[in-house]
């Protein structure tokens, strides 16, 4: 009878643990979603204001701060569709995809820097090839890159980022894509900007 008692009390534990995860997970999935929609409005707006006046004079750059919308990116053969954020720290990947801090913009002569999760947005880098095309949007338009190579570095290897010719935009996530835990590698994806 006391093992009984013992097995149900364990159990009612088990399923009130289990809907607690599965409503945090859904909980967060929502905010995080919510946090693409909210920035794909702002760029749109933006991006409509900014080419509706004809003639007008290109609006200055504007200074970015941490958590900002800087851009929309998309890999049309993937499916893959974005909002990258200023920064790259863990409130920001789980939002979306951030840009790496001391990285360039599309806008300057260097090499854009943009991080994301394995197991959420970057998932489908994995099935990356060269030669595929890469968008970013911004309120000053659009740059498009097309992929050069890819690589498997060690977190350290910041190198990667470096300017250097063809590496115009860089998309880091962690690798293997199917490791469980804190992976020991990263996923280097290169490309160079075509337009």
């Amino acid at each position: 009878m006391r093992k009984s008692r013992v097995l149900n009390c364990l159990g009612g534990a088990l399923i009130i643990g289990g809907a607690g995860s599965l409503g945090l997970y859904i909980w967060m999935q929502h905010a995080a979603n919510r946090a693409q929609q909210d920035a794909q409005d702002w760029l749109n707006r933006t991006t409509t204001v900014q080419h509706t006046i004809p003639n007008a004079p290109n609006p200055p750059h504007r200074r970015l701060h941490h958590g900002d919308v800087v851009g929309r990116l998309t890999i049309p053969r993937l499916h893959l569709s974005v909002m990258v954020f200023e920064g790259d720290d863990s409130a920001i990947l789980k939002r979306g995809a951030g840009r790496i801090p001391a990285t360039s913009l599309p806008r300057d002569n260097g090499n854009l820097g943009i991080a994301a999760h394995r197991d959420t947005y970057f998932r489908p880098l994995r099935l990356i090839h060269p030669h595929d095309v890469i968008e970013f949007t911004t309120p000053e338009g659009i740059s498009r890159y097309t992929v050069t190579d890819t690589e498997i570095v060690r977190p350290s290897d910041i190198q990667v980022l470096a300017k250097a010719p063809g590496r115009d935009l860089t998309l880091v996530t962690c690798y293997p894509f199917y490791y469980f835990g804190s992976a020991p590698k990263r996923w280097i994806v290169h490309a160079k900007k075509i337009a």
